[in-house]
C-alpha cells in the first residue's frame, strides 16, 4: 500500500548519487510500485538503478526482464535471458517464461527458444511454439528443422512424434503429416490420442473413406462424437449429424465446435431451432467506431509498429498476412485507449439490445453476464490475401473492426475482401452460402456470435488493417 505519490525517477536518481543513497532494497520497493501503477518507464530506470548497485540481485534482474517484454525495448531478449539464467534448475518454468516473452515480443524470441532447446532438444511444447515463430519470421519450408534435429537424436519419442505432426497439421501440410504417422504406426498401437490425430487431419484433407474407417473402432465419448457428425456432414448426412451434435452440447454445452456444427445441420436439415440459434436479430450486425479519419490514421500507425513477422501464424485463420503477438488491449497507449474506448462503447449498446436471456442458447445464456475483452490482436494484409472459415472457442462473441481497406480495384470481384458470417469451410464440402455479407469500411465493427463459422472472401492489393477480439462472460458479483 503506498500512501502518498512516488517520486519520480529523476528525483530517485538525485538521491542515489548524493549522500543519502537510496538502497538497493528501496529501489527495487520502488520499481515494483511504480510497475503495479503501470509508469513503466520510471519502472525501468529503478530496476536499472538497483541492478548498477547489485548486477545479480535475482528481484531486479527478473523485474527488468519484465518492464523490458511490457515495453517491446529492441534489448529485451537480453534482460530475459539473464532472468533465464537463475531458474537454470528449472526447465519446465523456463519454458514457461519463455512462451509467456514469446507471447509479447514474438519473432524476436527465436534465440531464447534456440538456446533453451539446445540444452533441452526433447521439449515438444517448445518445438511447437519454435515452429511457430519460425513460420512467421519466414523460415518457409525450414520451420520444422528444430523437430527434425530432435527427432534424428529421439527417433521414437512419442510426444516429440505428436507435436511434429500436430504441426504439420496446423500448417496444413496434411500430406507429409499422414506419411509421417503411417511411417511411425507400430510405436502407437491402441493410442487413443493418435487415432483421434488421424481422424482430424484425414477429415480436414479430403481422405473422408479414411476418416470413416478409422471412426468405427472409436468410443462414444463426446470428441469421438462430434468427429462423428462432422464425418456425417461431410458424407450428405446431415439429420444423423444433428443427433449426435445435439447429445454432445447436452453434455457439453459450453463446445462451440459443436455448436458450429450445430449450425450447419439445422441450416442443411432446415430445422426450425435454427432461428432460435441463430436467426433472432440482433445476434448480429455492423456499427461505426466514433472516432475521426485523423484519429483512425493514429490507431493505424500505432498497429504497424507490432506487425513485424513475414510470415503468418500457424494454425490460424489468415492467409497472405501477419497477425500481432500476445493481447493486443494490453499493450496501452494514447491510441489503444481511444480505440478500446470506442469499442466499449458500442459493445455496450449491442449487448444491451441482446433477445433476452435463454439458459440453453450458447450465447444468450450469458445475456445478464458482465463482459469483458478477452484474446485481442491485429491483422495486416498488404497485397492478397484472405481469411479461411473458422469459428472462436475462446469467447461468446467475436469480432471484426477495419482501420484500413485498400481502395477497390477497377478489375476485382465485386465483393472482393467481404466478410462472410456462415459460409462453412471448404472442407466440409457444404454447399451453403453465407448467413450475411458484410463491406469492409475504415471504422466499422462487426460483432456476431463466436461459434458462428466467419471468414473473408480473397482480395488483391493495397493495405488491409484489422483489429480483432472476443468478448469473454464475467460472472456479476
Amino acid at each position: 500500500m503506498v500512501d502518498r505519490p512516488l517520486a519520480s525517477f529523476h528525483e530517485i536518481g538525485m538521491a542515489e548519487t548524493g549522500s543519502d543513497a537510496v538502497t538497493i532494497d528501496e529501489l527495487q520497493r520502488r520499481a515494483l510500485a511504480f510497475e503495479a501503477q503501470q509508469r513503466l518507464e520510471d519502472a525501468k530506470q529503478a530496476f536499472d538503478a538497483a541492478l548498477r548497485l547489485d548486477p545479480t540481485a535475482q528481484s531486479s534482474v527478473e523485474g527488468r526482464a519484465r518492464i523490458a517484454i511490457r515495453l517491446r525495448e529492441g534489448g529485451a531478449v537480453d534482460h530475459i535471458a539473464r532472468a533465464l539464467a537463475f531458474r537454470d534448475d528449472d526447465p519446465q518454468l523456463q519454458a514457461q517464461m519463455i512462451s509467456t516473452a514469446a507471447g509479447e515480443i514474438g519473432i524476436a524470441a527465436i534465440p531464447l527458444l534456440e538456446a533453451f532447446l539446445n540444452r533441452h532438444p526433447d521439449d515438444a511444447a517448445a518445438h511447437e511454439l519454435m515452429a511457430n515463430l519460425r513460420a512467421q519470421a519466414g523460415a518457409g519450408e525450414a520451420f520444422t528443422d528444430a523437430y527434425h534435429a530432435a527427432l534424428s537424436k529421439f527417433p521414437h519419442s512419442r510426444p516429440l512424434l505428436m507435436s511434429y505432426w500436430g504441426t504439420l497439421s496446423r500448417s496444413r501440410r496434411y500430406a507429409q503429416a499422414l506419411e509421417s504417422m503411417d511411417a511411425n504406426r507400430s510405436l502407437f498401437e491402441g493410442d487413443r490420442d493418435f487415432a483421434m490425430l488421424e481422424i482430424g487431419i484425414a477429415s480436414h484433407c479430403g481422405e473422408i473413406d479414411r476418416a470413416s474407417i478409422l471412426l468405427k473402432a472409436q468410443d462414444n465419448r463426446p470428441d469421438v462424437e462430434l468427429a462423428r457428425a462432422l464425418n456425417l456432414l461431410q458424407t450428405a448426412r446431415p439429420d444423423e449429424a444433428a443427433r449426435l451434435l445435439e447429445n454432445v452440447v447436452d453434455l457439453e454445452p459450453d463446445n462451440f465446435e459443436a455448436w458450429s456444427l450445430l449450425e450447419l445441420a439445422w441450416r442443411t436439415t432446415g430445422s426450425p431451432r435454427h432461428n432460435w440459434l441463430i436467426g433472432q436479430p440482433p445476434l448480429f450486425g455492423a456499427s461505426q467506431l466514433d472516432l475521426s479519419s485523423a484519429q483512425l490514421d493514429d490507431v493505424a500507425t500505432m498497429l504497424r509498429t507490432m506487425h513485424d513477422a513475414k510470415g503468418q501464424p500457424l494454425g490460424q485463420s489468415v492467409r497472405g498476412g501477419t497477425q500481432t503477438s500476445g493481447q493486443l488491449f494490453e499493450r496501452g497507449g494514447r491510441e489503444m485507449t481511444l480505440l478500446t474506448d470506442a469499442l466499449a462503447s458500442i459493445i455496450r449498446q449491442v449487448f444491451a439490445e441482446l433477445p433476452p436471456a435463454d439458459p440453453r442458447h450458447p450465447l444468450l445464456k450469458y445475456r445478464n453476464s458482465g463482459i469483458a475483452f478477452g484474446p485481442s490482436w491485429s491483422v495486416r494484409f498488404v497485397g492478397s490475401g484472405h481469411h479461411a472459415a473458422h469459428f472462436h472457442p475462446g469467447g461468446i462473441l467475436s469480432s471484426a473492426c477495419y482501420i484500413v481497406v485498400p481502395d477497390k480495384a477497377p478489375d476485382s470481384e465485386p465483393r472482393a475482401g467481404w466478410l462472410e458470417l456462415g459460409r462453412p469451410p471448404a472442407e466440409l464440402g457444404l454447399d451453403l452460402p453465407p448467413l450475411v455479407t458484410v463491406e469492409p469500411r475504415p471504422g466499422r465493427l462487426v460483432l456476431f456470435p463466436s461459434f458462428l463459422f466467419h471468414g473473408t472472401r480473397q482480395f488483391s492489393g493495397g493495405e488491409r488493417l484489422s483489429v480483432a477480439f472476443d468478448l469473454v462472460p464475467v460472472p456479476m458479483s
